[in-house]
C-alpha cells in the first residue's frame, strides 16, 4: 500500500490498521470483508472490530446488496472535517488549559538588563509587586556606580517608605555602610554587617519568586530571574547567614 498515504492518515487520527482498511476501501470504492482483507493484507478476524471503530468515527458505512454486506468509505473530506472539529474544540478550551498550566507550573524566566535604567527597573518591579518585604545582600558602594546617591535616598528610599515596604539587608563592611545602618529605623530596614574580610561586589535582591542579581558597573550585568525554586534557595542562604550574624543594637 502507499506508505505516504498511510503516514498521512496515521498522522491525522487513525492507527495503522484503521488507515490500511480505510485506504483499501478508498481504492476499492466499496468492498466485502474478504475484498478488504485481500487489499489491506490483514486477516478477516482483524478487520471486523476495526470496521466497527471506523463506523463509529463516521468514516465507513455499511450496505447490503444481493444478500452481501459491503462497506463504503466516506469522503476523505469527512476526515478533514473531524480534524477541524477537534481543533475547534481544543481552541475553545485553550484559555482554560492555559489557566491550569499557569496555576500549577511556570517556566522560569530570565530578564537581562543593564545600566542605570536596568537598575531602576528592579525597584519598579519591587514596588509594583505588592510585597511588603524584600531581602538584599549588597555592598552599597557598588550601587552608586549605577545611580547617584540622591536617586537612592530621594527616589528609591522615599517610595519604599511611602508604600510601607520593609527590608532586611546583609551589608558589606565599610564606612558608607555604617552611615546607612544608622538610618535603618527611619528607612524601614533591619541590617546586619558582614565581617570586613567578606567582599560582595555582586548585589542580590530577593523579592517574592524573583531574584535580581546586579554586577559591578564595569561588568554591567543585571539579571532578574523569576523562579520560585531559585528564590527559595537564595532566601534559605540569606536566612542562614542572617542567623549567624549578631544583632546591631547600637549606632555604629
Amino acid at each position: 500500500m502507499n506508505k505516504k498515504l498511510l503516514k498521512l492518515l496515521t498522522e491525522n487520527g487513525l492507527d495503522l490498521k484503521e488507515a490500511k482498511i480505510y485506504l483499501a476501501l478508498l481504492m476499492l470504492g466499496k468492498g466485502t470483508v474478504q475484498e478488504i482483507a485481500e487489499k489491506s493484507l490483514l486477516s478477516r478476524t482483524t478487520i471486523y472490530p476495526i470496521l466497527d471503530k471506523l463506523k463509529k468515527k463516521n468514516l465507513v458505512t455499511e450496505s447490503k446488496q444481493h444478500k452481501k454486506t459491503y462497506f463504503l468509505p466516506e469522503e476523505p473530506a469527512q476526515l478533514l472535517e473531524k480534524m477541524k472539529m477537534k481543533v475547534d474544540r481544543f481552541t475553545s478550551n485553550l484559555e482554560l488549559l492555559n489557566n491550569v498550566r499557569n496555576k500549577n507550573f511556570k517556566k522560569p524566566e530570565i530578564l537581562f538588563l543593564n545600566g542605570a535604567e536596568g537598575f531602576k527597573k528592579i525597584w519598579q518591579m519591587i514596588f509594583k509587586s505588592g510585597l511588603k518585604e524584600y531581602l538584599i545582600m549588597t555592598d552599597p558602594r557598588e550601587m552608586l556606580s549605577f545611580v547617584q546617591k540622591g536617586y537612592i535616598t530621594g527616589k528609591i528610599i522615599k517610595d519604599k517608605i511611602k508604600l510601607g515596604i520593609h527590608s532586611r539587608q546583609l551589608i558589606a563592611f565599610s564606612e558608607y555602610a555604617k552611615e546607612i545602618i544608622a538610618k535603618d529605623k527611619q528607612e524601614n530596614r533591619l541590617s546586619k554587617m558582614l565581617p570586613h574580610i567578606y567582599k560582595i561586589p555582586f548585589t542580590t535582591i530577593i523579592f517574592g519568586d524573583k531574584v535580581a542579581l546586579v554586577s559591578p558597573s564595569y561588568e554591567d550585568v543585571i539579571l532578574i530571574i523569576e523562579s520560585e525554586t531559585f528564590a527559595k534557595t537564595e532566601k534559605s542562604i540569606f536566612e542562614a547567614m542572617w542567623e549567624t550574624l549578631p544583632e546591631i543594637t547600637h549606632r555604629i
